[in-house]
């Protein structure tokens, strides 16, 4: 049964208006109370900070890169100590809380980082995913809408300094808007959002390949398949745009086509079941019977495998502060040979160990702090 059109849902409307919201009114307002003072550009507030503050936000930024979430935290509080009226602290700050699943902490980093620079290109882009994660969909599909009206809103010399970079930011905007649209069962809506994503930048693989997913999984193959040899077109390297070309080809009859698509795909990621399955079955239409049963064959164990990982990713997502949950998802992910997103967990658990000490430590001083209750005297008690 086709899924309704978000049009016939009065709770989700497409924006496709051209004209900017109450909101975008908001974000011009909020530039003119300064006094008639000119929101500065990020280069110029980066430029306007010493170069201790500058530093801290290139060191915390690189720890941030290699997965040293606990090093990073550590330089991130002391960047706004030194500089808290700095919104790319404050985003840094939420990007990290974000990494390690405090997602109401992250929320409010991004809160702070949009009130002190409504014309930011990812604050309630972050603010959306913040949602996204948390499952308020239509929440996040309204936040990915504050952030293009953000940016369709700045100012003039705003919107100079980002123009290299706007399209490709709005792009990404309403990709992930689509996807969230997808979620909540709004094929058609999603399929819109993914147009105008492309309409911004006709380069994003990613949009392709998910447009390709979507026909595909309504049944339409032929219209998923060309979106398909996009995304793999522009970025060949990917190993889940392999997977999604080589699949629908082997599904038309092609499998001699699919065959080294799906191979490259199955031997980038051996822990995809889906991957392992489909290379598998083209190789038996193409005759290699044994090889091929072998690999559908190992699909039942990586499935069950992939069970026990979700199950303890929800755990761990569901109870952040708890180290154990994270050091049970990393043993998860070290027999799937998932190494990358292995080391990701440990960092996490690392975070939420420091935490669980700070917190320990806290109530020990809080019970010293605490009077000691007065005993009764001896003759009172016996009265």
């Amino acid at each position: 049964m086709r899924i309704p059109d978000v049009s016939a849902n009065p709770l989700v409307m497409p924006d496709s208006s051209p004209i900017i919201s109450v909101a975008g009114c908001i974000f011009a307002f909020l530039v003119l109370v300064g006094c008639g003072k000119q929101a500065p550009t990020p280069a110029e507030r980066l430029q306007a900070v010493d170069e201790e503050v500058l530093n801290l936000l290139v060191e915390a930024r690189e720890e941030e890169g290699a997965g040293r979430y606990t090093e990073a935290l550590a330089l991130a509080d002391s960047l706004l100590d030194r500089a808290p009226g700095l919104p790319e602290a404050h985003m840094l700050l939420g990007s990290l809380w974000m990494h390690t699943y405090q997602l109401a902490s992250a929320d409010e980093a991004f809160v702070r980082a949009v009130a002190l620079d409504p014309y930011l290109r990812d604050g309630w882009f972050q603010r959306g995913h913040v949602a996204f994660e948390e499952g308020q969909y239509s929440e996040a599909i309204r936040r990915y809408r504050l952030q293009r009206e953000a940016i369709l809103s700045s100012p003039e010399h705003i919107r100079t300094f980002h123009r290299r970079t706007d399209a490709i930011v709005l792009s990404q905007v309403w990709a992930q808007t689509g996807r969230t649209y997808e979620l909540l069962y709004l094929p058609d809506s999603a399929a819109w959002a993914y147009q105008e994503a492309l309409a911004h930048d006709s380069t994003n693989a990613q949009v392709y390949a998910w447009l390709a997913e979507l026909y595909d999984g309504e049944g339409r193959t032929e219209e998923a398949l060309p979106h398909a040899q996009k995304a793999w077109g522009y970025d060949r390297e990917n190993a889940d745009f392999s997977y999604r070309l080589g699949a629908l080809l082997l599904k038309t009859g092609d499998a001699e086509g699919a065959l080294s698509l799906l191979e490259r795909a199955a031997y980038a990621k051996p822990y995809e079941s889906a991957f392992r399955y489909n290379y598998g079955r083209a190789l038996i239409a193409l005759g290699y019977a044994e090889e091929g049963q072998r690999h559908v064959d190992a699909t039942e164990a990586l499935q069950k495998l992939d069970n026990e990982i979700g199950l303890a990713r929800a755990a761990a997502a569901r109870f952040p502060d708890d180290p154990a949950r994270w050091r049970t998802l990393a043993s998860w992910l070290a027999i799937a040979e998932r190494h990358a997103e292995q080391q990701q967990a440990l960092a996490v658990a690392r975070v939420a160990s420091r935490g669980a000490a700070a917190r320990k430590r806290a109530e020990g001083a809080a019970t010293q702090d605490m009077p000691s209750p007065e005993l009764p005297a001896p003759d009172a008690a016996n009265r």
